[in-house]
């Protein structure tokens, strides 16, 4: 298939600046890894002049804004063969580069938009992704039955959703231990402190805050870190 041809990214100054920024990340990617990136930009762009994917305002900087964006979640995932669950992932982000940055993880995409689901699969098939999954439904569905209770080691949002929303989600999904990552802007505090208001009951509680402040990838941002009770 097309992806294979490794040396064609070396003429292309995005995938360039790719393995520079995940370098910098602590994210090694090789050859094949970058041909893969490569593929799914070209995908991005080719289908998102026929559905909302991203945004037109974002579509010239895939690279830093969405794939090297995902990728600064990669030290914290604690196994090279994780199951993680991406809650909302919308044409994939971070899961899928994750996934291809790490490729022995089990990967649940949960998605209910039906048009995103179809590119979801369409880019799942077309990058030869094996160990993902796609699952097309509501959450509110979905924590109905215990089919996917406890069933993940993390659980992964990119701002799709409030924290106060997220964590419930978190409780359901992680095995006791589970970790839940969200990323998120630079201002936090007021959704952090409403999300833990009278939350006394609940099972995830706050590890740490990651600032992420690098300039190849626009404004500060942060990752918040929670944990599931052992």
């Amino acid at each position: 298939m097309a992806f294979f041809c490794y040396f064609s990214y070396r003429m292309n100054p995005d995938m360039i600046f790719l393995q520079q920024g995940a370098k910098l990340l602590g994210v090694e990617l090789n050859d094949r890894q970058l041909a893969l990136f490569d593929l799914y930009r070209k995908e991005l762009l080719q289908w998102n002049t026929r559905i909302n994917l991203i945004s037109k305002s974002t579509e010239r900087e895939i690279t830093a804004r969405h794939f090297l964006d995902s990728l600064t979640a990669a030290r914290f995932i604690p196994s090279e063969s994780a199951g993680i669950v991406d809650i909302g992932t919308g044409p994939g982000f971070p899961g899928l580069p994750l996934k291809i940055a790490m490729p022995s993880i089990q990967l649940c995409l949960l998605e209910s938009n039906r048009k995103k689901v179809s590119f979801l699969k369409h880019i799942q098939r077309l990058l030869n992704l094996d160990g993902v999954f796609t699952l097309q439904d509501r959450t509110e569905n979905i924590i109905r039955s215990d089919n996917w209770r406890e069933k993940f080691d993390v659980a992964i949002s990119r701002a799709s959703l409030k924290l106060g929303d997220l964590m419930p989600l978190g409780e359901y999904f992680l095995a006791p231990g589970g970790l839940l990552i969200t990323l998120k802007g630079r201002e936090v505090e007021a959704e952090l402190n409403a999300a833990f208001k009278d939350k006394k009951a609940s099972q995830i509680y706050q590890l740490y805050q990651n600032d992420i402040d690098l300039e190849f990838l626009g404004p500060p941002r942060k990752i918040i870190i929670l944990q599931k009770a052992k």
